[in-house]
């Protein structure tokens, strides 16, 4: 670790509202031996009320002991949204992926099946412009003339079709069925896509039990800032913010959830250490480790900003989501 914290803690065990995450240097070091296989997702998705259909890509993680001969055997989903100028293959395919067996090579987590997912309409068509300021074409409420829609893409066209096509909990892909098997079902999302994740939180509650935002803050709503060396933060107040994140929760006060937030220190937790602190304030909350007793953890590393580094963060996100 660096200069920011000196205490290494275990996972969940929390110093304050912060908790320092396990370092797990054998996920960039090590040669996995159980490795899974990725799969490519084509879908078309016209949720965006500008009369186009959109033709789309995401990528299917499958752990090393996925056989979708085994209908016993069922697997929670874990969707995750990238950051600004990046995509969803950078995750999938090449060096990276050996990362994501790593999370499940040494046998203390267990395996899931990984969804990488976009809210850029074609991230390489535009790879241009997206790499170098992320500003291609997207769903999520930054490019003009394109409604925010990409929770109902994620709702409507993303879910039922890869989980009704590999070996999981969901069994009927109505809103109803996605809505029962939400226990099953985690979302999370790195910087630009940290963002997406709380407005995806707002808006889409009923169908995810566990939500996993990384390394970027909490904009109700509000467009994110470009570039993403821009980083004044969001104008909200914390009464905004506090009424923005406790809506759904108050809205569906049966659904139970777990939200086990991270982001780095000095020069990567930006404005969200304070919105959290202002969370664990809000009678909704209940800040700890156990999803059986809490519903609130923020894990606190002084790694920099990067999406390379999502695998460190899934290391100990996974240790705690899906513990039901």
């Amino acid at each position: 670790m660096g200069e920011f914290r000196k205490v290494i803690t275990k996972p969940g065990e929390v110093i304050g509202y912060e908790t320092v995450f396990e370092e797990n240097p054998y996920l960039r070091t090590g040669v996995p031996e159980k490795m899974g296989t990725v799969e490519r997702y084509d879908y078309s998705t016209s949720v965006y009320e500008n009369g186009v259909t959109y033709n789309k890509t995401a990528y299917v993680y499958l752990p090393y002991c996925y056989d979708k001969d085994d209908k016993d055997r069922k697997y929670n989903v874990l969707y995750f949204q990238h950051g600004n100028t990046c995509e969803p293959a950078m995750f999938a395919i090449g060096g990276n992926k050996y990362m994501f067996d790593m999370l499940f090579d040494s046998g203390e987590l267990d395996p899931c099946i990984i969804v990488f997912v976009t809210y850029y309409m074609d991230p390489m068509r535009d790879a241009d412009v997206r790499t170098q300021t992320g500003g291609a074409e997207a769903g999520d409420g930054v490019t003009p003339g394109i409604p925010a829609n990409y929770d109902k893409e994620i709702v409507k066209d993303i879910i039922p079709g890869v989980e009704m096509r590999y070996n999981t909990y969901l069994t009927d892909p109505s809103e109803e069925g996605i809505i029962a098997s939400r226990d099953h079902r985690a979302f999370a999302g790195y910087s630009r896509g940290c963002a997406w994740t709380w407005r995806f939180f707002h808006y889409g509650f009923k169908y995810f039990r566990w939500w996993c935002p990384t390394s970027g803050g909490i904009d109700c709503d509000q467009p994110i800032p470009m570039p993403p060396d821009s980083r004044p933060g969001p104008s909200n107040t914390d009464e905004e913010i506090a009424a923005y994140v406790t809506a759904p929760i108050k809205a569906n006060p049966d659904l139970p959830f777990f939200i086990y937030t991270g982001s780095g220190g000095k020069t990567d937790a930006f404005w969200m250490r304070h919105q959290i602190k202002v969370l664990t304030e809000q009678p909704e909350f209940s800040y700890g480790p156990d999803p059986a007793k809490n519903n609130l953890l923020y894990t606190l590393s002084d790694y920099y900003h990067t999406d390379y580094l999502i695998p460190y963060y899934f290391w100990n996100y996974l240790k705690v989501i899906f513990k039901i």
